[in-house]
Protein backbone atom coordinates (compact mmCIF):
# COMPACT_ATOMS: atom_id res chain seq x y z
CA UNK A 1 0.00 0.00 0.00
CA UNK A 2 1.63 2.89 -1.42
CA UNK A 3 1.57 6.78 -0.97
CA UNK A 4 2.12 7.04 -4.89
CA UNK A 5 -0.86 4.04 -5.78
CA UNK A 6 -3.29 6.40 -3.66
CA UNK A 7 -2.46 9.09 -5.68
CA UNK A 8 -2.74 7.36 -8.67
CA UNK A 9 -5.76 5.78 -7.45
CA UNK A 10 -7.32 9.51 -6.58
CA UNK A 11 -6.42 11.34 -9.98
CA UNK A 12 -7.51 8.03 -11.98
CA UNK A 13 -10.57 8.05 -9.76
CA UNK A 14 -11.82 11.77 -9.66
CA UNK A 15 -14.23 11.82 -12.60
CA UNK A 16 -16.49 9.90 -10.51
CA UNK A 17 -17.39 12.50 -7.61
CA UNK A 18 -19.36 13.67 -10.74
CA UNK A 19 -20.83 10.93 -11.78
CA UNK A 20 -21.62 9.25 -8.18
CA UNK A 21 -22.22 12.59 -7.01
CA UNK A 22 -25.34 12.69 -9.45
CA UNK A 23 -26.30 9.12 -8.90
CA UNK A 24 -26.35 10.19 -5.06
CA UNK A 25 -28.63 13.05 -5.47
CA UNK A 26 -30.95 11.41 -7.92
CA UNK A 27 -31.59 8.34 -4.80
CA UNK A 28 -31.51 11.09 -2.22
CA UNK A 29 -34.22 13.36 -3.41
CA UNK A 30 -36.19 9.71 -3.74
CA UNK A 31 -35.39 8.83 0.20
CA UNK A 32 -36.56 12.54 0.39
CA UNK A 33 -39.82 11.64 -1.35
CA UNK A 34 -40.31 8.70 0.57
CA UNK A 35 -40.60 10.71 3.92
CA UNK A 36 -37.08 9.78 5.25
CA UNK A 37 -34.93 12.06 7.14
CA UNK A 38 -31.62 13.34 5.80
CA UNK A 39 -29.69 11.49 8.36
CA UNK A 40 -31.43 8.32 8.05
CA UNK A 41 -30.69 8.62 3.97
CA UNK A 42 -27.20 9.47 4.34
CA UNK A 43 -26.77 6.62 6.61
CA UNK A 44 -28.55 4.63 4.15
CA UNK A 45 -26.25 5.18 1.36
CA UNK A 46 -23.27 4.88 4.07
CA UNK A 47 -24.22 2.21 5.55
CA UNK A 48 -25.49 -0.13 2.56
CA UNK A 49 -22.79 1.93 0.19
CA UNK A 50 -24.52 0.04 -3.23
CA UNK A 51 -26.21 1.51 -5.34
CA UNK A 52 -27.85 -1.64 -6.90
CA UNK A 53 -28.96 -2.54 -3.88
CA UNK A 54 -30.13 0.75 -2.69
CA UNK A 55 -33.02 0.31 -6.20
CA UNK A 56 -33.73 -2.79 -5.12
CA UNK A 57 -34.61 -1.79 -2.25
CA UNK A 58 -36.64 1.22 -3.07
CA UNK A 59 -38.58 -0.93 -5.68
CA UNK A 60 -40.06 -2.71 -3.09
CA UNK A 61 -40.80 0.13 -0.42
CA UNK A 62 -44.49 -0.37 0.61
CA UNK A 63 -46.21 -0.51 4.03
CA UNK A 64 -45.71 -2.22 5.94
CA UNK A 65 -41.71 -2.49 5.20
CA UNK A 66 -41.21 -6.02 3.66
CA UNK A 67 -37.75 -6.11 5.63
CA UNK A 68 -37.02 -10.25 5.32
CA UNK A 69 -37.57 -9.90 1.41
CA UNK A 70 -35.24 -6.52 1.16
CA UNK A 71 -32.47 -7.98 3.48
CA UNK A 72 -32.59 -11.48 1.17
CA UNK A 73 -32.76 -9.08 -1.98
CA UNK A 74 -29.95 -7.06 -0.74
CA UNK A 75 -27.64 -10.23 0.00
CA UNK A 76 -28.45 -11.91 -3.29
CA UNK A 77 -27.63 -8.34 -4.99
CA UNK A 78 -24.42 -7.76 -3.01
CA UNK A 79 -23.41 -11.56 -3.32
CA UNK A 80 -21.04 -10.78 -6.16
CA UNK A 81 -18.85 -8.44 -3.30
CA UNK A 82 -17.56 -11.77 -1.97
CA UNK A 83 -15.95 -12.70 -5.35
CA UNK A 84 -14.12 -9.32 -5.70
CA UNK A 85 -13.19 -9.37 -2.03
CA UNK A 86 -11.80 -12.64 -2.36
CA UNK A 87 -10.09 -11.39 -5.49
CA UNK A 88 -8.80 -8.84 -4.22
CA UNK A 89 -7.40 -10.47 -0.70
CA UNK A 90 -5.43 -12.96 -3.20
CA UNK A 91 -4.11 -9.71 -5.17
CA UNK A 92 -2.94 -7.73 -1.77
CA UNK A 93 -2.22 -11.43 -0.09
CA UNK A 94 0.96 -9.49 1.97
CA UNK A 95 -1.45 -6.90 3.30
CA UNK A 96 -2.66 -6.72 7.19
CA UNK A 97 -6.40 -7.67 7.32
CA UNK A 98 -6.39 -4.57 9.99
CA UNK A 99 -5.45 -2.55 6.61
CA UNK A 100 -7.45 -4.58 4.25
CA UNK A 101 -10.71 -4.74 5.81
CA UNK A 102 -11.37 -0.96 6.26
CA UNK A 103 -10.46 -0.67 2.54
CA UNK A 104 -12.89 -3.63 1.58
CA UNK A 105 -15.77 -1.58 3.21
CA UNK A 106 -15.49 0.77 -0.17
CA UNK A 107 -15.48 -1.57 -2.42
CA UNK A 108 -17.26 -0.93 -5.29
CA UNK A 109 -17.62 -2.26 -9.33
CA UNK A 110 -15.79 0.45 -10.68
CA UNK A 111 -13.34 0.54 -8.09
CA UNK A 112 -12.68 -3.35 -8.42
CA UNK A 113 -12.42 -3.19 -12.30
CA UNK A 114 -9.78 0.11 -11.88
CA UNK A 115 -7.70 -1.63 -9.38
CA UNK A 116 -7.53 -5.21 -11.75
CA UNK A 117 -6.41 -3.01 -14.80
CA UNK A 118 -4.08 -1.25 -12.54
CA UNK A 119 -2.66 -4.14 -11.09
CA UNK A 120 -1.71 -5.80 -14.46
CA UNK A 121 -0.11 -2.65 -15.58
CA UNK A 122 1.97 -1.65 -12.79
CA UNK A 123 1.72 -4.49 -10.52
CA UNK A 124 -0.62 -4.88 -6.79
CA UNK A 125 -0.83 -2.05 -4.62
CA UNK A 126 -3.68 -1.01 -2.13
CA UNK A 127 -2.99 2.40 -1.90
CA UNK A 128 -4.73 2.88 -5.75
CA UNK A 129 -7.56 0.91 -4.49
CA UNK A 130 -8.11 2.79 -1.72
CA UNK A 131 -7.50 6.36 -3.95
CA UNK A 132 -9.76 4.88 -6.23
CA UNK A 133 -12.30 4.07 -3.63
CA UNK A 134 -12.29 7.06 -1.53
CA UNK A 135 -13.79 9.37 -4.62
CA UNK A 136 -16.45 6.73 -5.36
CA UNK A 137 -17.52 7.36 -2.08
CA UNK A 138 -17.25 10.76 -1.11
CA UNK A 139 -19.81 11.28 -4.47
CA UNK A 140 -22.19 9.15 -3.75
CA UNK A 141 -22.81 10.09 0.23
CA UNK A 142 -22.29 13.48 -0.55
CA UNK A 143 -24.93 13.53 -3.42
CA UNK A 144 -27.62 11.93 -1.20
CA UNK A 145 -26.25 14.62 1.16
CA UNK A 146 -26.45 17.38 -1.07
CA UNK A 147 -30.39 16.13 -2.02
CA UNK A 148 -31.62 17.35 1.65
CA UNK A 149 -30.27 21.00 0.82
CA UNK A 150 -31.05 21.99 -3.08
CA UNK A 151 -33.88 23.19 -3.93
CA UNK A 152 -34.80 19.85 -6.32
CA UNK A 153 -37.66 17.29 -6.58
CA UNK A 154 -37.16 13.69 -7.86
CA UNK A 155 -39.38 15.02 -11.38
CA UNK A 156 -38.87 16.77 -14.59
CA UNK A 157 -34.76 17.23 -15.80
CA UNK A 158 -33.88 14.83 -12.60
CA UNK A 159 -35.63 11.89 -14.97
CA UNK A 160 -33.60 12.26 -17.17
CA UNK A 161 -30.35 12.36 -15.80
CA UNK A 162 -31.58 9.51 -14.25
CA UNK A 163 -31.14 7.66 -17.12
CA UNK A 164 -28.29 9.18 -18.82
CA UNK A 165 -26.21 7.69 -14.85
CA UNK A 166 -25.57 4.62 -16.89
CA UNK A 167 -23.61 6.24 -19.94
CA UNK A 168 -21.93 8.59 -17.11
CA UNK A 169 -20.80 5.53 -15.58
CA UNK A 170 -19.37 4.12 -18.16
CA UNK A 171 -17.53 7.20 -19.47
CA UNK A 172 -16.15 7.51 -16.41
CA UNK A 173 -14.22 3.98 -16.73
CA UNK A 174 -13.35 4.48 -20.22
CA UNK A 175 -9.90 6.14 -19.46
CA UNK A 176 -8.61 3.15 -16.75
CA UNK A 177 -10.18 0.12 -18.81
CA UNK A 178 -9.44 1.14 -22.77
CA UNK A 179 -6.91 -1.58 -24.36
CA UNK A 180 -7.39 -0.66 -27.69
CA UNK A 181 -9.85 -0.87 -30.20
CA UNK A 182 -11.45 -4.86 -29.12
CA UNK A 183 -12.27 -2.79 -25.98
CA UNK A 184 -14.71 -0.83 -28.35
CA UNK A 185 -17.86 -3.46 -28.87
CA UNK A 186 -17.96 -4.52 -25.55
CA UNK A 187 -18.09 -0.74 -24.04
CA UNK A 188 -20.55 0.03 -27.11
CA UNK A 189 -23.24 -2.78 -26.53
CA UNK A 190 -23.05 -1.34 -22.61
CA UNK A 191 -23.55 1.84 -23.57
CA UNK A 192 -25.90 1.36 -25.84
CA UNK A 193 -28.00 -1.96 -23.67
CA UNK A 194 -27.85 0.15 -20.74
CA UNK A 195 -29.77 3.29 -22.47
CA UNK A 196 -32.70 0.78 -23.67
CA UNK A 197 -33.20 -0.52 -20.55
CA UNK A 198 -33.47 2.68 -18.14
CA UNK A 199 -35.18 4.35 -21.06
CA UNK A 200 -38.16 1.43 -21.89
CA UNK A 201 -37.51 -0.37 -18.19
CA UNK A 202 -36.23 0.52 -15.21
CA UNK A 203 -33.18 3.08 -14.66
CA UNK A 204 -32.25 0.81 -12.08
CA UNK A 205 -31.49 -2.25 -13.84
CA UNK A 206 -29.70 -0.72 -16.62
CA UNK A 207 -25.99 -0.95 -15.56
CA UNK A 208 -26.50 -4.36 -14.21
CA UNK A 209 -28.23 -5.39 -17.89
CA UNK A 210 -25.70 -3.20 -19.87
CA UNK A 211 -22.47 -4.36 -18.33
CA UNK A 212 -23.83 -8.23 -18.21
CA UNK A 213 -24.50 -7.56 -21.96
CA UNK A 214 -20.81 -5.76 -22.59
CA UNK A 215 -19.05 -8.92 -20.98
CA UNK A 216 -21.00 -11.01 -22.96
CA UNK A 217 -19.37 -9.26 -26.14
CA UNK A 218 -15.82 -9.48 -24.55
CA UNK A 219 -16.23 -13.30 -23.35
CA UNK A 220 -17.06 -13.77 -26.79
CA UNK A 221 -14.55 -11.67 -28.66
CA UNK A 222 -12.25 -13.71 -26.12
CA UNK A 223 -13.32 -17.13 -27.61
CA UNK A 224 -13.36 -16.07 -30.99
CA UNK A 225 -9.63 -15.17 -30.57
Amino acid sequence: MTAAGLRRGLVAALPFILSNGLAGLVMGLTYKGLGLGALQAILFSLLLYSATAQAIILSMWASPLPIVAMVIACIATNSRYLLMGAHLRQLFDGLANRKMLPSLFLLADASWLMTSSDAERNGPDAGYFLGASIPMAVGWIGGTALAYVAPLTANGSLKLAAALLPTMFIATLVPSQWKGTKSLWPWLTSGIIALVVARFVDPSWSMLIGGGCGTLVSMMAKTDG
